[in-house]
C-alpha cells in the first residue's frame, strides 16, 4: 500500500461521511450546506450533482469562505471517488469548518440516483 493510500485509508476512518441517501434527506429537510464538487472543471462538466458548487481543489481552501452562506454552514465534499475529497475534508476541519464527505464521491450518487 502506496502511503497516498495509506493516508486516505486514515483519513476515511477519521473523518465524518454522508451516504448519498443522507444528502438527499439534508435537502429534502432544508438543511443549509453547501455542495462542493472539488474535481477539476472538466470533471465538473462531464456530470455533477445538481446544486453543486464546483471549487477545484487546488483552489479550495483560499476561496471556500466566499461560497459559504455563514462561517458555521456545513460544507460536504465530494470527488470522482475518495481520494481528493478525504484531503479537502480534512483541511477544512483543520481551519475550522464543519466538513463531510459524501462517501463514494460522484460515483456512488449516480449510483443511488440510478437505481
Amino acid at each position: 500500500m502506496s502511503l497516498f493510500e495509506k493516508r486516505i485509508d486514515e483519513l476515511e476512518q477519521s473523518l465524518p461521511h454522508l451516504e448519498p441517501a443522507e444528502v438527499t434527506r439534508w435537502r429534502e429537510a432544508g438543511k443549509p450546506f453547501l455542495l462542493v464538487d472539488v474535481r477539476q472543471p472538466e470533471e465538473a462538466a462531464a456530470g455533477t450533482i445538481e446544486g453543486a458548487v464546483n471549487i477545484p481543489r487546488p483552489k479550495l481552501e483560499a476561496t471556500i469562505e466566499s461560497s459559504m452562506s455563514s462561517p458555521d454552514q456545513p460544507v460536504v465534499v465530494f470527488c470522482g471517488g475518495r481520494g481528493r475529497s478525504q484531503l479537502v475534508a480534512d483541511s477544512l476541519r483543520a481551519m475550522g469548518i464543519e466538513a463531510h464527505v459524501l462517501r463514494g464521491g460522484y460515483a456512488a450518487w449516480r449510483e443511488a440516483e440510478s437505481r
